[in-house]
């Protein structure tokens, strides 16, 4: 099989493993990825997770603020007969998508057409799914829309947060990706249409960080996980916000969710074996991880330690 010459675009960290399998598997020949941007106090300007492993390897790196005429420009230059993307972040045209005779691939990590959009991991736990998926389907023009080549798919135990699935994912899509397009590229795969109900989801933001404790002890470890590293969920005590970055147990433990009849947001237990109980509308659910703001986070012994009224608060 000769080696196709691929245009990879991609930009956060989540995207490097994959990049790498691909330059040992085909022939790179260029990246797209997004422009440095300033951050910390001084707004040094901080080049992108995957231009940093582009260099490393000497491969050219192209950054546009915009995909437009000096874009494409650039890439046909490189001569590239695929584009394959994972976490870009940008929209492409049908002029763009044109330059790549061999294919347009995109890694979307979940069972399409599930949560098309910008947060398909934060979804995927913050909805309870017992299972993960990751897709390589056809980039097309609307967002995820494209035709599906292959699928993985790996179960969920309900301990993963945000931060935890993003690695395995990119472990296991700079696995899979490489031999399924290899299967593309032989003609042993035919692409098939995506099956089932269309959902979207977009960029998770604070307003989704907001414990209600009103809610069931399953959504709640839900959303905990999924906000966790960023934006970090939270409640109120006394009028001020706490962080909560951890939560005991996962899907079994759920299963076993012991009753209670306090007020929702109540803290009604500490167990040294699971951490602070807080009374919700179905159970408790044990939070282990805390983190006052400007402060650093601390496991729930660690933070009743210095913090005693967290074994008394009420929650809201």
């Amino acid at each position: 099989m000769d080696k196709k010459r691929i245009l990879f675009a991609g930009t956060p960290q989540i995207a490097v493993p994959l990049f790498e399998r691909l330059c040992d598997t085909f022939c790179v020949v260029g990246v797209l990825t997004a422009v440095d941007s300033a951050q910390g106090r001084s707004k040094q300007l901080v080049p992108p997770p995957v231009k940093e492993a582009a260099v490393k390897r000497g491969i050219p790196v192209l950054q546009f603020d915009t995909i437009k005429t000096e874009a494409r420009d650039a890439v046909s230059a490189l001569k590239p007969d695929v584009l394959v993307t994972f976490a870009f972040g940008k929209i492409f045209g049908p002029k763009f998508l044109s330059l790549f005779k061999g294919g347009t691939f995109n890694v979307h990590p979940s069972r399409l057409p599930l949560f098309r959009g910008a947060s398909p991991i934060q979804s995927t736990i913050l909805s309870g799914q017992k299972e993960c998926v990751i897709s390589l389907q056809t980039l097309g023009l609307e967002m995820d829309e494209g035709e599906i080549w292959a699928t993985d798919s790996f179960p969920l135990s309900g301990t993963e947060n945000t931060e935890s699935l993003t690695s395995l994912v990119s472990e296991r899509a700079a696995s899979f990706v490489p031999k399924a397009l290899e299967g593309v590229f032989e003609g042993l795969v035919q692409s098939k249409e995506q099956i089932g109900e269309v959902s979207y989801c977009t960029k998770i933001g604070r307003e989704e960080a907001h414990l209600d404790f009103n809610s069931s002890v399953f959504s709640l470890h839900c959303q905990i996980r999924a906000m966790y590293p960023w934006p970090k969920a939270f409640a109120f005590f006394d009028g001020n916000p706490i962080y909560i970055t951890g939560v005991w147990g996962g899907f079994d433990d759920l299963e076993k969710a012991e009753s209670v009849s306090a007020a929702p947001g109540t803290v009604v237990a500490y167990r040294k074996d699971r951490g602070v109980g807080v009374a919700c509308s179905d159970g408790i659910i044990y939070l282990n991880a805390f983190q006052l703001p400007s402060r650093k986070e601390m496991d729930f012994k660690a933070f009743a330690n210095g913090n005693p009224w967290i074994k008394t608060a009420f929650f809201n």
